[in-house]
């Protein structure tokens, strides 16, 4: 019997639940989490939690949790839970909408959106969500309480970790392989301060177009998240910059960009062009991937300013 996993399988139900609870019992994990999602560390006092929320028209949230601010205002918190489902970036407008709905019918009068997911799946999937707390802080909370059940929590969600990595398994697309080659062998001539990734075999939702623009810094990335119509700077691992990295972009007044935590990780973005993958070769959208790649360059000149 020892030699079996604790867990025969699990489900992003399961994921649900567990944060559910938490959420509803825990003061300490429920001041935590939501000071994570709203970079705000005034108390809180959660005033109710609920899982599958469904909207007849907008659909279904997988956990909302509502808390009264120091302001005594009440604000909402709009959960996605991902283990290891396919990305929808309509799902997460659906998310926007529904909290926006809640504005309008008078349950909160501010709201966030929260992909909740495996660092991987963040890191590999661009959805539009506010924000992104990764399974891996949540174990580091756990992990930080003495009790023998928080060490139970910590060890359940690293099994949702591990699941996440054994179900992700690449089919390599000769056509987003192509293309691929084409964008990268393009910017390597036209824009080779970019400093782009090398081309590799890809799956079909592998979109991302990386650059490293600084050198012997791979934990600062352009990335052009194609699907996902974003330029975005992701600083790896570097949330304690946040403030700092704020500063920087703060006067930027010629680019729109969005500054926001991502895990353990810090972005800044902006809005690229609509290119249609599905339908288009390199060629046929080499005048977007142009526009994109000024966007990306005029970011990576702030960068190094």
């Amino acid at each position: 019997m020892e030699q079996l996993n604790t867990y025969l399988s699990l489900t992003e139900r399961d994921v649900d639940l567990l944060l559910l609870e938490e959420l509803l019992v825990s003061e300490s994990f429920a001041n935590w989490f939501v000071s994570e999602v709203t970079r705000q560390s005034s108390p809180i006092r959660i005033i109710g939690a609920w899982h599958s929320v469904s909207d007849a028209l907008l659909g279904e949230s997988d956990l909302i949790v509502k808390f009264e601010a120091a302001a005594g205002l009440t604000e909402a918190i709009l959960i996605e839970n991902k283990i290891d489902a396919a990305a929808q970036i309509e799902q997460g407008y659906r998310y926007k909408m529904r909290g926006e709905k809640g504005i309008a019918n008078g349950e909160w009068v501010k709201f966030t959106t929260c992909l909740f997911a495996p660092q991987s799946y963040i890191d590999r999937n661009a959805e539009p969500y506010d924000v992104e707390i990764s399974y891996e802080q949540v174990v580091a909370f756990f992990q930080t309480q003495a009790d023998v059940r928080s060490r139970y929590r910590a060890a359940f969600l690293q099994e949702a970790v591990e699941k996440n990595r054994r179900g992700y398994q690449s089919v390599v697309c000769p056509r987003m392989t192509d293309f691929a080659t084409a964008y990268l062998d393009f910017v390597a001539c036209s824009y080779p301060e970019l400093n782009p990734e090398i081309a590799k075999p890809r799956a079909a939702g592998h979109d991302w177009i990386h650059f490293y623009p600084i050198p012997n810094q791979k934990n600062i990335v352009i990335v052009h998240q194609i699907r996902g119509q974003r330029i975005k700077v992701i600083y790896h691992g570097q949330l304690s910059r946040y403030d700092e990295i704020a500063d920087k972009f703060a006067d930027v007044v010629d680019l729109p960009l969005t500054v926001k935590p991502s895990g353990k990780s810090v972005t800044v973005s902006t809005e690229a062009p609509f290119i249609d993958l599905a339908n288009s070769t390199f060629e046929q959208v080499k005048g977007q991937i142009q526009l994109a790649l000024n966007l990306a360059l005029a970011i990576k000149n702030y960068l190094i300013r």
